[in-house]
């Protein structure tokens, strides 16, 4: 998750929260509607922050702290490219009603295994960069909020063109007050992101598969007394290109493509101003756009999950916010069912000012690209870290570790399938001026499978990292 404590040259800033007359006509801490988006982007900081260290680990591009579509993570996300959450932040530009906060990372270094290979078949090394611009635009309204991100990464190999990628996002958010105790959010989003080597899931020879998608997300919230409810409904629509040849155990693109819907509710409860418990259900569905893929197979599927989770808020700069479910998935034509348990747990933990943690952990069952296989369960245990050494110094990266459970197709003689990643990163920035940081990282990851056809791999990066901010 990421973080708006600052990385080098300045003391850890006092984070004021905000009360429901400032901008976004935000809740105070405590109430029930107050989630971890809303902690995030609903803060001022003193004095001015310096862009954070490291965004996060999950699903960024090797050798990079930002996630793919250059920074966004997803409707509602405060994530921003190589910082922390743009809005909350005492940075920006003010035009008029509105906070501009502009934001540029820059990686240049070289990656001894490119193509994500095992050591029989000769790894090969490129020098690499990665550009990643970001533009963030908040309203400063007493009521109502309207939140416009763009953003993109561009990577370029120089030894080994096929691995270049260009991923880019536009995000348009908000929420209208209705009451002063109900509310509406909405949001709307184009991203595009390529599905690299060395990644879960993957079923191209060379050239990354690039993925756009197109997600709406509506919502209505509304709290009495200790008591809050929370409903919503998402509708995304996938859209997949190869670029090289597809695996013979891999679908192509076009059996790819589909739309997903999810229904939700949560519905809680505020046992004290630091804590509310809740319930939230959830429907899904998936629908192809083929109705049978190229291998025959009808993957459309009706989905539930009903999950218990807790949102905790230690301090005025933390929050933590855990959900424990059990996820079903029946297909209903020819591929069976799929359940397991589902939890989640994400947030900003900062106890002792100089240190920073932020948490991801979360397993559930997701699509497939491989025709042998319904889908697969992906767990992920993960932690960004910052800690300022002193002065201008800081330590910053993060740790990853991924398991991705194949479930084969009833029918077909598939063994089931186990992929395992590890992914790890440091680096030490310095602060030139508060707004401009610079300094080296290392990356070191490694894949293995208990399928010999599954990623077999280590891979090592070293990168000079610079993050400017205004």
């Amino acid at each position: 998750m990421p973080s708006s404590i600052p990385a080098g040259g300045a003391a850890a800033p006092i984070i004021l929260p905000t009360n429901p007359t400032q901008p976004y006509g935000a809740p105070k801490p405590g109430d029930p509607s107050y989630s971890i988006y809303q902690q995030q982007i609903n803060q001022t900081s003193q004095p001015v922050a310096p862009p954070s260290a490291s965004t996060t680990i999950v699903n960024a591009p090797f050798g990079s702290s930002v996630p793919y579509y250059g920074g966004i993570t997803g409707i509602g996300s405060a994530t921003v490219a190589g910082g922390g959450s743009a809005p909350g932040d005492a940075t920006g530009i003010t035009l008029g009603s509105f906070t501009l906060t502009p934001q540029l990372e820059l990686n240049i270094g070289v990656d001894n295994n490119v193509f994500a290979q095992s050591a029989s078949l000769g790894p090969s090394g490129s020098l690499y960069s990665t550009v990643t611009p970001s533009l963030d635009l908040k309203s400063d309204w007493n009521n109502h909020m309207l939140h416009v991100m763009a953003s993109g990464t561009v990577g370029w190999y120089a030894s080994a063109p096929t691995q270049d990628f260009q991923n880019y996002g536009l995000v348009v958010d908000g929420k209208v007050d209705i009451y002063h105790d109900i509310y509406a959010t909405w949001g709307i989003g184009f991203k595009r992101a390529s599905e690299a080597l060395g990644t879960p899931n993957v079923a191209f020879a060379q050239a990354p598969t690039v993925a756009d998608t197109l997600p709406l997300e509506i919502g209505l919230y509304q709290e009495f007394n200790d008591v809050f409810y929370q409903i919503g409904a998402k509708a995304t629509r996938f859209w997949y290109y190869d670029n090289s040849m597809i695996t013979s155990s891999g679908l192509p693109a076009a059996s790819r493509n589909r739309f997903e819907y999810a229904e939700t509710l949560r519905v809680g409860y505020r046992l004290s101003p630091d804590l509310d418990l809740y319930l939230a259900p959830e429907i899904s569905q998936v629908r192809y756009i083929e109705q049978v893929n190229s291998a025959g197979q009808r993957r459309d599927s009706n989905g539930t999950n009903i999950g218990f989770g807790a949102t905790w808020r230690p301090n005025e700069i933390s929050v933590l916010e855990g959900q424990v479910g059990y996820q079903t998935k029946d297909y209903g034509a020819g591929l069976g069912s799929d359940s397991g348990l589902s939890y989640s747990l994400k947030g900003q933990w900062s106890a002792y000012a100089p240190l920073t943690l932020r948490p991801t952990i979360t397993r559930a069952i997701n699509e497939t690209a491989l025709s042998n296989y319904k889908n697969f369960t992906q767990t992920t245990f993960a932690l960004d870290y910052t800690y300022v050494i002193h002065d201008a110094w800081t330590l910053a990266g993060g740790l990853l570790f991924s398991i991705a459970d194949y479930a084969p197709v009833e029918g077909t003689g598939t063994n089931p399938r186990t992929d395992y990643f590890f992914r790890g990163q440091v680096g030490l920035l310095y602060s030139i001026k508060p707004e401009i940081q610079i300094g080296p990282f290392f990356e070191y990851s490694q894949g293995s499978s208990t399928d010999s056809t599954g990623p077999s791999y280590s891979r090592q990066i070293y990168s000079i990292r610079l993050i400017a901010k205004r």
